[in-house]
């Protein structure tokens, strides 16, 4: 029995390890290719510019994220069933091209949809985001961005389904690195007048990759001719599972659009593109970390999930790892947050410094309500997945940044995304654990203080007026936590 759990054990911690190094390398590319046109970007353009670009990202978003009714995620459930549930067995062609000839045809009805409604609705966004009708015209082009975009997530969609991950991963790198390579020459020919084309080449370009990889990934032959009856029975299935998964992608979408609107009318564009390039630096800082969760930890878990003890291993398991990797990465962004600042934007946005610390602070604590949020889901609790990260995530965080912001500005938004994250452990345990039995384990839970330690102690260094003694501690903390998190990885893949 204890040789059985043992192995269980390292096979799931090895599992875990394996997805990081798998998709990291490329995550990586994708990052420095992202790195490198938000350099070029905040030079270029500087923080109103920059700020211009998200409230016109932001805006498409919402309205995308509603057009495509959700059908990415359902797609990817309907080809993965249609494949099998054993990637060892053959694939049902016939099964496999049926559904991507149906998905397909939906996909281009919704993108249709989505470039007319962008068209339709080009003064309405303006005068929304820009409280002027000046940028009409740029929402009317931005059009042909949505009738490619929607078009390159269905083609994204199946290759997740088919499991086509290597093609997935190139398929979008490629697409990144021409977006950089035809976006910057415009950004520094037309200045603002740049963005809206740089948008749409990225489109067009992010769809042919994805539409090319795909043609290489389906057997020869696979082309069918689906009776009208079952389309309408295979896309009505697709719609009515995508509406439901996409309500809560819209609010948080949504959410995310409103937020840059309360500080655009508090503050100004300027202050949104600062906003937006600490959420870059951030975000793309621990990409890896939570791209190889998803793609490597959501099926072990959903594989599992009859079983709740089986479950509560593997969530503790997660937790385990992901606190010992984020909890250096956190440590290392706040120490290292002016450099970063400096190399990837200007000087222009050195402001956003202490915002990036809290922002540190506030991912050290996503990380630890990641492994917690999936279950629900996993589970197949729609409603309580829902109205956790849908109802209460969103309440929670509009509530949270706009009261932030109005109190303490920019510095605001990184306060705000620590209690938000906080109150997201909160709400998750105590609800996994009266819903499905979920409870931590002492070693997990012993190790989740540990690490918070030399976390909080790092940031409260930040706040220290001597910069050489909180620089000093920074780093003595930084290589306390690189060693403590190095042995307890190398124990756990050991054991």
């Amino acid at each position: 029995m204890a040789s059985g759990t043992t192995d269980s054990q390292e096979n799931s911690y090895r599992s875990i390890m394996r997805g990081m190094s798998a998709f990291g390398s490329v995550q990586v590319l994708q990052i420095v290719i992202n790195v490198v046109r938000g350099k070029f970007v905040a030079l270029l353009l500087g923080p109103e510019g920059m700020g211009i670009s998200q409230l016109l990202v932001s805006s498409t978003n919402t309205l995308k994220q509603v057009a495509s009714c959700g059908l990415p995620l359902s797609i990817v459930r309907e080809v993965a069933a249609a494949r099998g549930a054993d990637d060892s067995t053959e694939p049902t062609t016939l099964d496999v091209a049926t559904v991507v000839s149906v998905a397909r045809r939906v996909v281009r009805y919704t993108a249709l949809g989505a470039m007319l409604l962008c068209i339709v609705c080009s003064g309405l966004l303006s005068r929304i985001t820009f409280d002027n009708n000046m940028y009409t015209w740029s929402f009317a082009a931005l059009s042909v961005m949505m009738l490619f975009s929607v078009l390159s997530d269905g083609e994204m969609s199946l290759l997740q389904g088919l499991h086509e991950v290597k093609r997935l991963s190139k398929a979008s790198l490629v697409g990144a690195l021409v977006g950089l390579v035809a976006g910057v020459p415009l950004y520094w020919v037309f200045g603002y007048g740049g963005i809206v084309p740089a948008m749409i080449i990225l489109a067009v370009a992010t769809w042919a990759f994805y539409r090319y990889n795909m043609r290489r990934a389906l057997p020869a032959g696979t082309t069918v001719s689906v009776p009208r009856s079952l389309q309408w029975s295979i896309a009505r299935r697709m719609l009515s599972l995508g509406v439901v998964l996409m309500a809560g992608t819209v609010l948080t979408t949504l959410v995310g659009y409103l937020v840059n609107m309360w500080v655009r009318v508090l503050g100004s564009v300027g202050d949104v593109g600062l906003f937006q390039a600490a959420n870059t630096i951030a975000g793309q800082y621990v990409a890896v970390v939570f791209t190889a969760m998803s793609l490597d930890y959501f099926p072990r878990l959903s594989a599992a999930i009859s079983d709740n003890a089986r479950m509560t291993v593997i969530v503790n398991r997660q937790f385990d790892l992901v606190g010992l990797v984020i909890a250096p990465l956190a440590i290392a962004l706040m120490l290292t947050a002016p450099l970063l600042i400096r190399v990837l934007t200007s000087e222009e946005f050195m402001a956003v410094v202490p915002l990036v610390r809290w922002m540190a602070l506030g991912l050290f604590l996503r990380a630890m309500a990641y492994p917690l949020g999936y279950i629900s889901f996993a589970k197949g609790d729609k409603k309580l997945y829902f109205c956790l990260e849908g109802v209460f995530g969103c309440s929670v965080m509009l509530v949270a940044n706009c009261l932030c912001y109005w109190a303490w500005g920019l510095v605001g938004l990184g306060v705000a995304m620590v209690i938000v994250h906080a109150l997201d452990v909160a709400a998750y345990y105590i609800v996994n654990h009266r819903v499905y039995g979920y409870r931590i384990d002492r070693s997990t839970l012993r190790l989740m203080l540990l690490l918070s330690l030399p976390v909080l102690l790092t940031f409260l260094a930040t706040l220290l007026p001597d910069i050489r003694l909180g620089y000093t501690l920074m780093t003595l903390l930084l290589l306390l936590t690189l060693f403590v998190s190095f042995r307890g990885i190398r124990s756990r893949l050991r054991n």
